[in-house]
């Protein structure tokens, strides 16, 4: 009797070995790779030529609008782990140097937005022999492989390297032990050492990789089908601003039609308003088409659908719509909530990948880089400095807290320097205010001529 789980396994090893469902997942994120790099006109178009098939009579093709990449968009917004800032304190002075050369928190702010992006990416770790450093390379799913071991731990990993003339990929292959290349010809597989490495062996013995994955994952490795609401939305939008576009020129067009039994010549200047236009024929009857569309309906509409599909990944649609109108600190923070939650989660996993990348580099440079220790700043939202300043006066009223403790916490001081600060604040107020003539009235002027501005 097979159990559940040993026939989930048989499935999943058939997906992964399987090179026609390969092929179609390769084919689907390596479009949504290219749609969020701005290059997915020909998606669109496709998207057209399904829904209007006379789409080229009226050279819609050649109007489509590109403006709004609502998939781009959101994953920019939801991607905000190291928005807030992350500290890293080293035990290696040296360590903290490799890790602002390498640019760690450029290259971790970027996975962020790819792990939201593909719901899965690889941060290889490799060796620049050239500039005798770390190099960071991300892999992504239309171009890698992983297979999971009995346990759900990639065991192997394989992605593309390059093409030659006659059709040949180049795929790179890994397990802990194993590292060689993959040649593929059509249906044949040979095998290409690396160079100073006869015998294909993995210098590091491990996967040089740090998998970073959007959700939970059991059984298989690839999340195929999350965002796939993004990319629809998109080509939607896309096409229906097109119809929009095209149907704002019949707004202000009035289309002449002329009937009767036998029509011949017409006398008059189309564009001369002043001028009369005649048609001779037998029952010549001369009228104009009003053509009209629901322009803001449909414009409400598209609206809607991108706000709606803006909900589902917490983005709260008055952040997501372009508005002049700043919202209060306060305000964020509770149209942010669900946000914020979201991105506390994925703080915690990229704690532990920022674990995962740090001992990798300690292998691949063969290097002592001491200890790290990491954690994130949580989300957190600028009052205006008047709403903060009366909060605060506020609590000092009513004993909440104290103008030694604000102090403290405000310039990050202990008691005894912030009793200084505060002495010394108030007797360069008293000073000011005694330039002030008591016997004229305290006003702007008398205090501007007392401070001699």
């Amino acid at each position: 009797m097979i159990s559940e789980k040993e026939e989930m396994r048989k499935q999943v090893e058939l997906k992964q070995t399987n090179p026609t469902i390969f092929l179609d997942r390769r084919k689907r994120f390596a479009l949504r790779y290219e749609m969020f790099n701005d290059n997915y006109y020909p998606q669109v178009k496709k998207h057209l030529a399904d829904i209007y098939t006379k789409y080229d009579v009226v050279r819609l093709d050649k109007q489509l609008d590109m403006t709004n990449n609502i998939f781009k968009t959101i994953v920019k917004k939801i991607s905000r782990v190291y928005s807030f800032g992350v500290n890293r304190t080293f035990t290696n002075e040296d360590t903290q140097m490799l890790y602002e050369n390498l640019q760690i928190n450029k290259i971790m702010k970027e996975a962020n937005v790819f792990m939201n992006a593909f719901n899965d990416v690889l941060l290889q770790v490799s060796w620049n022999y050239k500039e005798d450093k770390p190099r960071l390379i991300f892999r992504y799913p239309h171009k890698t492989k992983v297979e999971l071991d009995e346990y759900d731990n990639p065991a192997k990993v394989e992605y593309y390297v390059s093409s030659d003339d006659k059709g040949r990929e180049k795929w790179a292959y890994w397990t802990e032990t194993e590292h060689y290349y993959n040649i593929y010809d059509k249906d044949k597989v040979s095998i290409e050492y690396p160079e100073d490495n006869e015998n294909g062996v993995n210098p590091y013995g491990v996967l040089p990789f740090v998998f970073m994955q959007k959700g939970f994952r059991d059984g298989y490795f690839f999340d195929e089908h999350s965002g796939q609401d993004l990319i629809h939305i998109t080509l939607d939008n896309s096409i229906y601003n097109t119809f929009k576009n095209y149907l704002i020129k019949w707004q202000s067009f009035k289309q002449l039609y002329v009937t009767g039994s036998s029509i011949g010549e017409f006398s008059g200047q189309l564009l001369d308003p002043s001028t009369a236009l005649t048609a001779s024929g037998d029952d010549v009857n001369i009228g104009l088409l009003d053509l009209t569309a629901d322009l803001e309906q449909l414009d409400n509409t598209l609206k809607s659908s991108a706000n709606n599909v803006a909900i589902n990944y917490n983005i709260s649609p008055s952040q997501f719509r372009m508005s002049s109108q700043i919202s209060s600190g306060f305000a964020l923070k509770m149209e942010n909530s669900n946000l914020d939650e979201f991105t506390k989660e994925q703080q915690s996993d990229f704690v532990q990948y920022e674990k995962e990348l740090f001992k990798l580099l300690n292998i691949v440079s063969d290097t002592e880089l001491g200890e790290m220790e990491v954690y994130f700043n949580q989300p957190k939202y600028t009052e205006s400095k008047s709403i903060e300043l009366d909060a605060t006066a506020k609590e000092i009223d009513l004993g909440v807290t104290s103008v030694i403790e604000y102090i403290m916490n405000k310039y990050s001081i202990d008691e005894e320097a912030a009793i200084e600060k505060l002495d010394s604040n108030l007797e360069l107020r008293n000073k000011v205010y005694n330039k002030v003539n008591q016997t004229e009235q305290l006003n702007f002027d008398t205090t501007a001529n007392a401070l001699g501005l």
